[in-house]
């Protein structure tokens, strides 16, 4: 996935980088050119002023090369040296420093030369009298050069490279501060859910992604409506088929009282079985109609959880009898609570428990457990059923998802639970039995559970 950020940094950046070491090039080659020149301009004030000081005629009063001593006050002065010789060629005075194996032979021109010496590169320049008597010879070690010409040309380049660090730094912040308006904007929309397609805030929004933000605001607008539609539609036509479906049921119910052929009375019994399922998935998408898409819980209070497991059991309890199931509850003996719909919670358990026991077969056990695991309240419906395969606990939660084409139900009884869940801020988790049966266990996970100390009922 491209960034923004670094496609800008890394363009900005190497234009940056490019231009300051083209500068810093020119700026290293000017700073050593400017050095030759500079020492070149003081080995020849070193070669006048020596002239001007050592008079014309004999140097008799001047210290001779063997007794001349000589302590430099710096460590370049000795690469910086000076020699007169006369128009033979015999040095009359010398520095100790000066290579002695650099020739003076007569007739030499006042200039400056590059010499060899012994795999050493030495700058001399020469001073001629205009008498031609004697020359003034002054000479400098290129080693020397070399590294005061590079430590000048790197005072002047050193500033540059240090510009282009804190340039790109610079231009890093300046493009995330930049981009900062169009990362609040894509984690405002990543964060929201179906219940929440309010406009986005067009305050501090810069010019740029102006019309991106408003595209999007238009975008939740139109979800917004496609939902309500939705959601209109699925709650008046649940209404609409509520009545002709009971009346419907009612006189099927009659036909099969009123009929005494066996066949026919079977064909009877399937016709209501078929309005009986009708009749719940009509129920049912009214239920999703309440929670999907825009779910937001009513006025939530205290949810005395023991008590409501009891009920629900107790309102189920008639179906698995029917069923030759055992349905049973385990709950602890004090009172476990957390705030949360009493009604949508019913809702929730009713559907997991009608659910186990239209899969587990005749003879089988359905139990509701309900207990505090690390301070955290979990419900659990464990069934003695046939169990899923992982396919199927992938696909289980999506509405009319069906296992397979003899399924029973409406296969929205699970979307509802996965809701409610999501509307109290819980997790629900399908797992298979510890131990060893088959059947499935259907655990939700609560948030912590809310302090209960006044020893009162809590009001479901």
């Amino acid at each position: 996935m491209t960034s923004i950020r670094r496609t800008l940094s890394l363009s900005l950046l190497s234009i940056g980088l490019v231009t300051g070491l083209v500068t810093a090039a020119l700026s290293f080659w000017a700073a050593t050119d400017e050095a030759e020149e500079l020492f070149d301009a003081q080995m020849a004030q070193m070669a006048r002023l020596t002239d001007q000081l050592a008079p014309a005629g004999p140097l008799t009063h001047f210290k001779t090369p063997a007794e001349f001593e000589w302590t430099p006050a710096h460590p370049y002065e000795k690469q910086l040296s000076y020699r007169i010789v006369d128009a033979s060629g015999t040095v009359l005075i010398a520095s100790p420093s000066f290579p002695k194996q650099i020739d003076a032979p007569p007739g030499t021109t006042s200039g400056y030369r590059n010499l060899d010496v012994n795999g050493t590169q030495w700058r001399l320049f020469t001073l001629a009298e205009p008498t031609g008597q004697r020359y003034i010879q002054v000479s400098q070690d290129y080693r020397m050069r070399r590294e005061l010409g590079v430590k000048i040309a790197m005072s002047n380049t050193l500033p540059i490279l240090i510009f282009l660090g804190l340039f790109g730094l610079t231009i890093w912040w300046l493009i995330g501060r930049s981009l900062r308006p169009l990362v609040t904007v894509s984690h405002e929309v990543a964060t929201r859910g179906s219940d929440h397609l309010e406009p986005l805030a067009l305050q501090q929004i810069p010019d740029e992604i102006d019309g991106l933000v408003r595209a999007l605001n238009a975008l939740l607008a139109r979800l917004q409506q496609s939902f309500e539609r939705q959601r209109r539609f699925t709650a008046d036509a649940s209404h609409e088929l509520r009545t002709p479906l009971a009346a419907l049921q009612i006189h099927c119910e009659n036909l099969y009282q009123d009929l005494d052929d066996s066949e026919s009375r079977i064909s009877c019994a399937q016709m209501l079985k078929g309005i009986s399922w009708m009749n719940r998935m009509v129920e049912q998408l009214l239920q999703l109609s309440r929670l999907d898409p825009q779910a937001r819980l009513p006025d939530t209070t205290q949810v005395n959880l023991n008590k409501l497991c009891r009920d629900v059991i107790d309102d189920q309890i008639g179906f698995a009898i029917a069923r030759d199931i055992d349905l049973g509850l385990s709950a602890p003996d004090r009172p476990l609570s957390l705030q949360g719909s009493a009604f949508y919670l019913s809702l929730m358990l009713r559907n997991l428990i009608d659910n186990a026991l239209r899969y587990t077969p005749s003879g089988g056990e359905v139990t509701l457990t309900l207990e505090s695991v690390d301070n955290h309240i979990v419900m659990s419906v464990i069934d003695s059923g046939p169990g899923l395969n992982d396919e199927q606990k992938m696909h289980v939660f999506e509405r009319f998802y069906r296992l397979g084409p003899n399924g029973t139900g409406s296969g929205l009884g699970l979307s509802i639970v996965r809701l409610i869940t999501q509307l109290h801020q819980a997790r629900i988790t399908l797992l298979e039995r510890r131990d060893g049966q088959t059947g499935l266990v259907a655990r939700v996970d609560f948030a912590p559970e809310l302090p209960n100390d006044s020893g009162t009922e809590v009001q479901s």
